[in-house]
């Protein structure tokens, strides 16, 4: 690729996370030249759609597409090898959160980018939420004081998932640990540097709202930061309304993002609010963006490889002491 041709983009998996990631090359104005997917009739929808050409296996969309880069948008179970096979390709991977089911996957996928000397990220796309990148600077600017603590939640009624293959282990790799807390393990960490301990307590529940299932709908993990800064994330599937909120304690005061709003507040230390003003675009897009500039080598990513692997390494952690205390 020169400097003056855009990247050749391919997505695999036409769900509605590929979707965004289409939608979100497309806005950074670059179309997807390729979209892979195991359904053909889905798939052909979808290129036609987007103007691409439609793939039911990715080895023929590595061999046919002339590729740069592609997003992997798969289900969890297909992320080591759909990434490798794209990397021994020399071809660029944005593959999507968890980054993969174990820590031996994400091992070989590590290994795969470091022998290829080809560029693998991960999809923590919150990293590009301009409100949260508000956050950070105000922590390293020191405007809310020494931070002591920060709470997390990502939580809403995701009905008729024990249906889905986000409620089975062998595809999944687990419940919201893998869905939703992947991404607040890598928020503390993006904000507050290396985890030295985290915790978890985890359960599934028979409800109004669904039956009991093989892998935890609701968690609760406690976290501390190498400098001491302390964490808890909560996650559930089953609870209604659902909230998305950031929490950033200070000695001087304190940060509240409420994602369903996009409001970033800020409480002083005599309680009163105001609200910061943030602008930028939505974070798909901006992740996107970031993404083809480190393609095109003007930027380096990140989110690393090893990012992704500690985050599925802190919930191996979580995970296995929330199992001997189940």
């Amino acid at each position: 690729m020169s400097g003056a041709q855009k990247p050749r983009i391919g997505v695999v998996g036409t769900g509605s996370i590929g979707r965004a990631h289409l939608n979100a090359y497309r806005r950074a104005g670059v179309d997807p030249v390729a979209v892979a997917d195991v359904d053909p009739a889905t798939v052909e929808a979808v290129a036609a759609e987007f103007g691409a050409t439609a793939y039911t296996d990715i080895a023929a969309m590595l061999a046919g597409a002339d590729l740069d880069a592609i997003s992997v948008c798969t289900p969890p179970s297909t992320h080591q090898a759909l990434t490798v096979r794209a990397l021994e390709a020399k071809v660029a991977v944005l593959c999507e959160k968890p980054m993969a089911r174990t820590v031996d996957e994400c091992a070989l996928m590590v290994k795969a980018a470091h022998v290829n000397r080809t560029l693998l990220t991960v999809g923590f796309c919150h990293r590009f939420q301009p409100e949260i990148e508000a956050i950070r600077a105000a922590i390293t600017d020191g405007r809310i004081g020494t931070v002591l603590t920060f709470r997390n939640r990502f939580s809403g009624p995701l009905d008729g998932v024990e249906s889905s293959w986000f409620s089975q282990p062998a595809v999944s790799g687990g419940g919201v640990l893998m869905d939703t807390c992947v991404h607040s393990v890598d928020l503390f960490r993006f904000l507050f540097g290396e985890v030295d301990q985290i915790r978890a307590l985890t359960a599934t529940t028979a409800t109004a709202r669904g039956p009991a299932l093989e892998v935890e709908d609701s968690a609760v993990l406690s976290l501390q930061s190498t400098a001491g800064v302390l964490g808890v994330i909560e996650a559930s599937w089953r609870t209604a309304p659902g909230e998305a909120v950031v929490t950033v304690s200070g000695t001087h005061g304190r940060l509240q993002l409420d994602y369903a709003t996009m409001k970033l507040t800020e409480v002083g230390v005599d309680g009163t609010e105001s609200i910061i003003e943030v602008t930028g675009e939505d974070r798909f897009t901006r992740q996107a963006r970031h993404f083809l500039s480190c393609v095109a080598g003007t930027a380096e990513p990140r989110v690393t490889p090893a990012d992704g692997a500690r985050a599925i390494a802190l919930l191996a952690e979580a995970s296995a002491d929330a199992g001997t205390r189940g």
